[in-house]
């Protein structure tokens, strides 16, 4: 019998890094693989079988102003005049506890936007950056 671990990762416990350095401004990370699946019907009413078809990954996040100032610095010393949503990357996600270490890849990330704004009483600036991905690796 295997044993079982109810322990379960908190906020605290996510490491997420791009571009060669960890993420100390990010709110939020999101990411989710859809694989597109149908009935196969054949005789009778009820479905033969399950087909899959295409997958596809997405997700966002959302980081400080200072950290997408430092990722657009960087991207924009190789490539002058460059946007964040020119660019393809790998977004690493560790998951650390005192006991264990899970680790997820978004490979291939592109950016579909980057949207800037702030309203009164606001004391810092959150962008959230949804993307498309060409895989998610999970438990790698």
């Amino acid at each position: 019998m295997s044993d079982f671990n109810s322990a379960e990762f908190a906020w605290k416990d996510i490491e997420i890094s791009w571009m060669g350095r960890v993420i100390a401004r990010v709110m939020e990370i999101e990411y989710t693989t859809d694989v597109e699946k149908k009935h196969i019907y054949g005789r009778g009413k009820k479905p033969l079988g399950v087909q899959t078809g295409n997958e596809k990954s997405a997700g966002t996040t959302t980081i400080g102003q200072s950290e997408y100032n430092a990722m657009l610095e960087k991207i924009q010393q190789t490539q002058p005049g460059a946007k964040i949503t020119d660019i393809s990357l790998d977004i690493n996600i560790a998951y650390l506890s005192e006991t264990q270490v899970l680790k997820d890849r978004v490979v291939g990330a592109s950016f579909m936007q980057s949207k800037k704004g702030m309203k009164q009483g606001d004391t810092d600036m959150e962008i959230k950056l949804p993307f498309i991905a060409m895989d998610v690796q999970e438990n790698i």
